[in-house]
């Protein structure tokens, strides 16, 4: 089951890096000659992008980690 385990800050977060991720992966110019590792950049930042929306990261769900505010 994909139970959210994202804080919101960690959603923000991961937003601004997949953002930035994404846009190295596809602006790098000739910094990156590698066209494979352009594309594994990018597949890294688009993950990122789905665990802002859905509030869930499969690494997390592993290592049962949650960042979320627990409420009393």
């Amino acid at each position: 089951m994909m139970k959210p385990n994202l804080h919101p800050w960690d959603r923000i977060l991961r937003g601004v890096i997949g953002v930035v991720v994404i846009a190295f992966g596809l602006f790098n110019g000739d910094f990156l000659e590698e066209p494979i590792i352009e594309i594994l950049i990018i597949i890294f930042g688009v993950l990122n992008l789905v665990s802002l929306a859905t509030g869930w990261c499969p690494v997390y769900s592993l290592a049962n980690i949650d960042t979320r505010s627990k409420k009393p």
